[in-house]
Formats: C-alpha cells, sequence, structure tokens
C-alpha cells in the first residue's frame, strides 16, 4: 500500500514539474496553476502517506525511520513552496520557482525509497531529545537547501541584469533584492538548527547505551557532518560581517558553501552503503 502511495506523490510532482518546463515553450498562465494543483495533490498524497506510516509505527514521522524523516523534510520544502507561490500570485518572479524547487523534492523522494523503513528503537525517556534532533534536522536541511536554490537564482538574475539578456518566455526570477534578503534568512534560519541537531545529537550519543542500535562517535554521518558545521560557523560569521562585500560575492559563497554541504552528506550516505559501515543515520 505505502509504495502506491509514494507513487501518487512521485506523479503528481512529476507532472508538475513537467508543466513547468512546458511554460519556457509555450507561457500559457493556465500551465502554471495546473502544476499549483499538481503540486497541491502530490502534497495531499505524501500528507497521508506519511499520517498511515505514523500510525502503523505509533511514533511521529520524524523519529519512526529516516525514510520517513527524509519524506518530512521534503514535505516541508514543497509546503514552504506553495506558501511562497500562493502568497505571492500578484507578484512577479515567482512564476518559475517550481523549475528549481520541484526536482530538488522529487530527489528526495526517490531517495526515501532507498532508505531503510525499519522502525529504530531508543531508550526510554529520549523521545523528546530525538524529536528536537530530528525536527532541527529537517528545518535546518531545508533551509540549506532552499538557500542554495536562491544562491543559484541570485547568480542567474544577476548575470542576466550584468548581460542584458532576455529571460526566456515563461521564466522569470525574483528580484535580487528579494533574492539577497532570502539567502540571508535561509543561512540565519539554518545555522541554529544545525547547531541545534548537532547539540542533541551529541546528548543521544552520550545516553544511549541502553537503546538496542546506539549511537556511536565514530559513525561516519556524524564526523562529517561536524566538520560541516564547523564550515557553517566560519560563513555565519562572515555573512554578519559581511557588509561590505556585494549581493553577488555574497551569493556565490553560500551556493559553494551550501553545495558542498549537500555533495557532503550525500557522498558519505553513498559511502555507506558501499561499504556497509555501521551507522544510525542511513
Amino acid at each position: 500500500m505505502y509504495q502506491v502511495h509514494l507513487f501518487c506523490f512521485l506523479a503528481s510532482y512529476s507532472a508538475a514539474f513537467v508543466l513547468e518546463l512546458s511554460r519556457l515553450w509555450q507561457s500559457k498562465k493556465w500551465l502554471h496553476w495546473m502544476s499549483i494543483v499538481a503540486t497541491m495533490a502530490g502534497l495531499t498524497a505524501q500528507t497521508w502517506y506519511l499520517i498511515a506510516r505514523s500510525a502503523e509505527s505509533q511514533l511521529p514521522p520524524l523519529l519512526s525511520s529516516y525514510h520517513d524523516w527524509l519524506l518530512v523534510s521534503a514535505w516541508l520544502l514543497i509546503t514552504g513552496y506553495l506558501l511562497y507561490v500562493i502568497l505571492n500570485l500578484k507578484k512577479a518572479g515567482s512564476d518559475s520557482l517550481g523549475l528549481f524547487v520541484l526536482p530538488v523534492a522529487l530527489l528526495m523522494v526517490i531517495g526515501s525509497s532507498l532508505l531503510t523503513t525499519h522502525v529504530k528503537s531508543f531508550a526510554e525517556g529520549q523521545q523528546v531529545v530525538r524529536m528536537l534532533h530530528a525536527s532541527s534536522l529537517s528545518i535546518g536541511i531545508v533551509g540549506v537547501l532552499i538557500g542554495f536554490l536562491i544562491s543559484l537564482m541570485y547568480l542567474i538574475q544577476h548575470r542576466r541584469l550584468k548581460k542584458k539578456h532576455t529571460l526566456h518566455r515563461g521564466f522569470s526570477l525574483p528580484p535580487l533584492s528579494s533574492l539577497a534578503k532570502y539567502n540571508r534568512w535561509m543561512v540565519m534560519l539554518s545555522m541554529p538548527m544545525l547547531t541545534i541537531g548537532l547539540v542533541t545529537g551529541f546528548v543521544l550519543i552520550a545516553n544511549s547505551d541502553k537503546a538496542e542500535n546506539p549511537f556511536s562517535w565514530q559513525d561516519p554521518i556524524v564526523i562529517g557532518f561536524t566538520v560541516i558545521w564547523l564550515a557553517m560557523v566560519v560563513l555565519f560569521g562572515w555573512l554578519l560581517k559581511s557588509h561590505s562585500h556585494s549581493g553577488r560575492e555574497i551569493a556565490l559563497l553560500n551556493a559553494w558553501a551550501f553545495g558542498f554541504l549537500i555533495v557532503t552528506l550525500l557522498g558519505l550516505q553513498f559511502i555507506v552503503m558501499l561499504t556497509g559501515i555501521p551507522t544510525q543515520h542511513g
């Protein structure tokens, strides 16, 4: 039953992405509306899927398995996208965001199918800490993904204005001032959330002796994430003092930093899958 539901919202998001792509050749407003409807249908199916999974495991989706955790993160990404588009229907520049957001959401849904659906056990009294750990990491990583996409949009928009190129019909982006503001917001959101996730992760490791599958300080994902967090701290500090730097420099650095974080986390998961190194994060 779950695989059917997974296919339902995967197909809906795929249809929405195809509709957004088609607007590059036929700039019709109804195509954008159909894309929004397909995305909403996919979000509805995904919500019911997560509710069903939660009912079976008797745990919130963020705690039941890493499969569900990644789907919750994709759910947050799609929800944020829809809210922004709906609240900014009358503003120019929000029509093409689906071209950036939907492919990422599709990759997250596909990636979730590769992760275990086995419900993880944990020691009594740790549910609150685990919930804080899982939710803060989910929000933080989604913030990183959005920040990466915003940085790409900024660089595309900046290059277009500098070269005085006309955007393809059916393709529009928010103004540079808005993108720069959103970019800074994402850094300010993701950094505290990732910090909370790291600290609560350390607490779980220190108190996981009674769990069936205890966390370990040697977990490659833990080590890699700690290194990445230190790099994010440097970026966060630099941004606080970056008033003299141009928006393009900030966007370029954010794109590299966020991209490095995403690639590193994916690379660590891939290495763990290939080598069989024991981890509690995959």
